[in-house]
Protein backbone atom coordinates (compact mmCIF):
# COMPACT_ATOMS: atom_id res chain seq x y z
CA UNK A 1 0.00 0.00 0.00
CA UNK A 2 1.11 3.73 -0.59
CA UNK A 3 1.11 6.54 1.94
CA UNK A 4 -1.44 6.24 3.88
CA UNK A 5 -3.82 9.23 4.87
CA UNK A 6 -4.13 9.47 8.70
CA UNK A 7 -6.72 11.88 8.97
CA UNK A 8 -8.98 14.00 6.06
CA UNK A 9 -12.13 15.28 5.63
CA UNK A 10 -13.04 16.70 1.87
CA UNK A 11 -16.42 17.84 0.89
CA UNK A 12 -17.95 16.78 -2.88
CA UNK A 13 -18.48 19.94 -5.34
CA UNK A 14 -20.99 18.73 -7.50
CA UNK A 15 -23.10 15.63 -7.50
CA UNK A 16 -21.74 12.47 -8.98
CA UNK A 17 -21.76 8.67 -8.23
CA UNK A 18 -18.75 6.76 -7.13
CA UNK A 19 -19.52 3.85 -9.12
CA UNK A 20 -22.85 2.87 -11.17
CA UNK A 21 -26.25 3.71 -8.95
CA UNK A 22 -23.83 4.97 -6.36
CA UNK A 23 -24.52 8.59 -5.96
CA UNK A 24 -23.59 11.38 -4.08
CA UNK A 25 -24.64 14.77 -3.17
CA UNK A 26 -23.01 18.07 -3.61
CA UNK A 27 -22.17 19.15 -0.40
CA UNK A 28 -21.64 15.58 0.75
CA UNK A 29 -19.02 15.31 3.15
CA UNK A 30 -16.57 12.34 3.10
CA UNK A 31 -14.14 11.30 5.87
CA UNK A 32 -10.44 9.03 5.97
CA UNK A 33 -9.53 8.15 8.91
CA UNK A 34 -6.30 5.95 9.14
CA UNK A 35 -7.14 4.59 5.11
CA UNK A 36 -11.25 4.17 6.45
CA UNK A 37 -13.45 5.97 4.50
CA UNK A 38 -16.37 7.08 6.31
CA UNK A 39 -19.48 8.90 4.84
CA UNK A 40 -22.33 10.43 6.68
CA UNK A 41 -19.99 9.63 10.43
CA UNK A 42 -20.61 6.23 9.18
CA UNK A 43 -17.77 3.37 8.21
CA UNK A 44 -18.60 2.38 4.42
CA UNK A 45 -18.99 -1.70 4.63
CA UNK A 46 -15.95 -3.38 4.31
CA UNK A 47 -16.26 -4.54 0.55
CA UNK A 48 -16.88 -0.96 -0.77
CA UNK A 49 -13.75 0.65 1.41
CA UNK A 50 -10.98 0.45 -1.59
CA UNK A 51 -13.28 1.42 -4.32
CA UNK A 52 -14.33 4.21 -2.09
CA UNK A 53 -10.70 5.08 -1.26
CA UNK A 54 -9.42 4.63 -4.92
CA UNK A 55 -12.27 6.98 -5.89
CA UNK A 56 -11.61 10.45 -3.69
CA UNK A 57 -8.08 9.62 -3.42
CA UNK A 58 -8.01 9.80 -7.49
CA UNK A 59 -10.09 12.41 -8.30
CA UNK A 60 -9.05 15.09 -6.07
CA UNK A 61 -10.76 17.98 -8.28
CA UNK A 62 -14.21 16.51 -7.54
CA UNK A 63 -13.30 17.75 -3.52
CA UNK A 64 -12.57 20.94 -1.59
CA UNK A 65 -10.56 19.92 1.59
CA UNK A 66 -12.51 20.55 4.89
CA UNK A 67 -10.13 19.02 7.24
CA UNK A 68 -9.96 20.95 10.28
CA UNK A 69 -6.23 22.10 11.93
CA UNK A 70 -7.16 21.52 15.77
Amino acid sequence: MGIQIQNKVVRLKKTTEVAKDMPLQAGQELEIVRDVVYVNGNMVPPVYQDLFYNWITGNPDLFDDVTKKW
